[in-house]
Parts: C-alpha cells; structure tokens; sequence
C-alpha cells in the first residue's frame, strides 16, 4: 500500500516537471509577413522605320499603223498568264475608263488585249532605318543601339500587255510596268515598345522571409527586431512590336493582288485612244 502510494506521487511530480518545463518555454518571435509591393509604372512608346521609295518603272511604245478610236471593241486574252477573276473585271474597268468596251469573243473585238506577263518575284530584302524622333523618347537610345534596322520581304511585281489589230495582226501598243512591294505601299513601318519598372530583388525578399519564419530563425530573433529588405525597382524596355505595314511574306504577299491592278491600270492608262 505504501508503495502504491509512492508511486503515485512520483507520477504527479514528473507531469509537475514537464508542465513547469513547458511553461518555462519562450514563445518564438511572430512570423514575417512578405511586404507591400511597390506601384509599378509603365508607358508605351512608339517609333517608325522608313525606306526609300522609287517610282514604278514604265514603258509604253504606241503604233501609228491603227488609231484607236473611242468606243471600239476589245477581247482580253490571258492564255499564257494567270488572271483572276478580279483582275479581268478590274482590267474591263480600266478600259471602259479610256471608252473601251471589252467583249467576251474575239470574233466581235476590233483589238486584242494580251496579257504577256503577270510575273511576282521575291527579291533581296528591304532595309528600313530607324526614324529619329522629333521630340526624344525614353530609351529610344536603346532602340536605337538594338533594333536600328527591320529587314522586310520584298516582292517585284512585272506586268506586260500588248494591243493588236485583229483583222491585221499588226501589233498597236506594247507596254511594260514593275515595282517592288515596298515602293507600292509606301507605308513607315511602326513598331511600339513598352518602358516599364520591375523588381529586381524580389525573389531575395522572399527568401529571407522564408528563412526567418523557419523555428529556429523564430527562435534566434526572439525580443529582436529584423528588418525586412526593402524591394528594388529598375526601369527596363520591352521587346518592339509591330504596329503597322507589312514586312514579312504573308503580309507582302497579301499586296500582290492590288499590285498587279495598279501596274495593269498604268499600263491602260497609256493606250491614246482618239
């Protein structure tokens, strides 16, 4: 019995030691808590590229041998060339314009209108040089330092057409035409870029949140006061983007059908009908 008793009060007087233990135990420090991060600020910017232009090459030789009268008939014929649709309604239009009427048999044409070449050729690339701006942009030095040209696709359109007497054969007009696809669209090409502010150290500011909040850091701070690093912004400028104009070969290519109009309709233009 009394041993019983003994060990019992040895029970109650080793939980007494652990409670007092525990009790002893310093609470560690409160947990960080990661920083307000800064307003950042961005503004967007743009530039231009520009490219000399030349003038379309024209050559037009009219015979005397027939006069070309108003309101006489024309047959278009396109056998050795691809005409679309659009382009045979654009050429009957051109020639309505200098009081032409197309036909559709050649029986009934007083002339004929061949349609020799209707050629596109990809050719060396267009450079553009970077336009200095009027009013100087940030980091435009830096633009200036990277991206001082833009190479683009470039396409020459050739088109050749020939008007001849059908009762004759006697050959009345022969032209040619040629532009390149930058010289047709004429366009600057605009690129936009974007300064903005950025934090460069916030990945440092994470990482020692992380390792004061760890038990032992909690510990080791315990009536200390840790100053958290502050974030660090740097300004920096965004990759260009293109805005406006073509430069690469979808773009170019898309300006093919609009070429070919334009070279044909110069080309009509020269016929002098009496």
């Amino acid at each position: 019995m009394g041993r019983l008793i003994f060990m019992r009060l040895l029970v109650v007087l080793f939980f007494t030691l652990i409670s007092a233990g525990c009790a002893l135990k310093p609470e560690p420090a409160p947990l960080l808590s990661m920083p307000k991060k800064p307003s950042l600020q961005s503004q967007r910017f743009q530039v231009e590229y520009q490219t000399e232009h030349a003038a379309p090459k024209v050559k037009s030789v009219q015979l005397p041998a027939h006069a070309v009268s108003k309101n006489q008939t024309v047959v278009i014929v396109a056998d050795k060339t691809s005409v679309t649709d659009t382009l045979y309604g654009q050429l009957a239009e051109a020639l309505a314009a200098k009081q032409l009427k197309v036909v559709a048999e050649g029986a009934q044409a007083d002339y004929t209108l061949s349609i020799h070449q209707l050629d596109l050729e990809l050719i060396e690339d267009t450079e553009y040089q970077l336009v200095t701006p009027e009013k100087p942009l940030p980091l435009f030095d830096e633009v200036a330092k990277q991206f001082p040209v833009q190479q683009c696709a470039t396409i020459l359109g050739q088109v050749s057409m020939r008007l001849t007497h059908r009762k004759t054969g006697d050959v009345v007009w022969f032209a040619k035409s040629s532009i390149d696809s930058a010289s047709f669209h004429r366009e600057p090409l605009i690129y936009s870029y974007v300064q903005q502010q950025v934090i460069k150290n916030e990945l440092e500011v994470a990482s020692f949140v992380n390792e004061q909040n760890s038990e032992q850091a909690r510990m080791a701070r315990i009536n200390q006061e840790v100053t958290i690093p502050s974030y660090q912004t740097i300004t920096q400028m965004t990759a260009l983007k293109k805005e406006q104009g073509p430069c690469n070969r979808t773009e170019i290519s898309a300006l093919t059908p609009m070429m070919q109009y334009y070279l044909s309709s110069i080309l009509i233009d020269k016929i002098k009908v009496q």
